[in-house]
């Protein structure tokens, strides 16, 4: 196995760290090994990374916090590159402009979502309250449109940063490149491994009343405790759709508590899937597979996943 490689940024040393077990990388607990990884923490250290791969040609594939996300059991060839950091250290990135009646915030890609909706609500900022309580990164965030309670990202959306991975070049898009949707945008649709990596997102927020936002925050991160289970799982498996909820079809199927393999359907919500701890990728394939044909079989109604595969030989 090739040794740890150290390179040199402006902001730090990066790590190319060989042979990464990618199932310590995601909220589901599953995925085979990155042929290499390195996790960054700015643009400088993306950039450091990204050269690194271009000499040694190998393809490029970003993940954020981890969540949506179902590596292949063999895993992600080339490098994974994890932008992320500590939440408190995303938080003392974050830039704000400030006038009266709206703040404009620009957001590094790394920063968790629920605590955007917490500091968002604290700070009296309208709009991303609904991320108190959501996994994941903003950089995910962003990419799948996530969204809840009434609330997507697109929303308040003004811009995304991204670095090109054919020449490192860092660009500004506005949000309606994204062609943004219900659970989508051109990035997550685009094939992979991507040719960008989301750097950052800057939102405008109309101000409100911080109490108030403080409250509904609390109260959202308290529902999502209640109403969906907590162990390994990626969130939300399949799209809702039109007229209906996917979780609301997989109970009235039955399906609620049915296992294959390690991996299981929650008792709590059926549109969610937990990992008993041996679960594989494969497993949740079949059980999509297994769910898609129920459901279309009990109403004629096809779901779609909302979850992203990635990796494989």
């Amino acid at each position: 196995m090739p040794e740890t490689i150290e390179l040199t940024s402006p902001s730090g040393t990066v790590k190319i760290r060989p042979d990464q077990k990618l199932s310590l990388f995601t909220t589901f607990r599953i995925g085979g090994p990155a042929q290499f990884m390195a996790r960054v923490t700015d643009e400088s250290q993306a950039e450091a990374a990204l050269e690194w791969a271009e000499q040694m040609d190998l393809p490029v594939t970003s993940i954020g916090g981890g969540s949506n996300l179902l590596v292949d059991d063999a895993g992600i060839q080339g490098l994974v590159l994890a932008v992320r950091t500590t939440g408190k250290d995303a938080e003392t990135r974050v830039r704000v402009e400030e006038d009266d009646h709206q703040v404009r915030i620009w957001v590094p890609a790394q920063m968790p979502i629920s605590r955007l909706g917490h500091l968002s609500a604290e700070r009296g900022w309208t709009g991303l309250v609904w991320c108190a309580g959501l996994p994941g990164v903003v950089g995910g965030a962003v990419v799948n449109n996530a969204g809840a309670h009434g609330g997507e990202m697109i929303d308040q959306l003004e811009t995304i940063d991204v670095i090109r991975l054919a020449d490192r070049k860092i660009e500004s898009w506005p949000a309606e490149k994204l062609n943004a949707a219900y659970r989508y945008t051109v990035l997550k649709h685009a094939p992979r491994p991507r040719d960008v990596v989301v750097l950052g997102a800057t939102f405008v927020l109309p101000r409100g009343d911080a109490e108030e936002l403080v409250k509904q925050a609390k109260e959202f991160s308290a529902w999502r405790k209640q109403a969906q289970p907590t162990g390994a799982c990626a969130g939300s498996v399949f799209t809702n759709p039109d007229g209906s909820y996917a979780g609301y079809l997989i109970d009235k199927a039955g399906l609620k508590g049915t296992t294959v393999g390690g991996v299981k359907i929650s008792e709590l919500h059926g549109n969610f899937m937990v990992n008993s701890g041996e679960a594989t990728a494969e497993d949740v394939r079949q059980m999509i597979a297994l769910i898609q044909d129920e459901v279309y079989r009990q109403f004629e109604v096809r779901l779609v996943p909302e979850i992203e595969q990635v990796g494989g030989k």
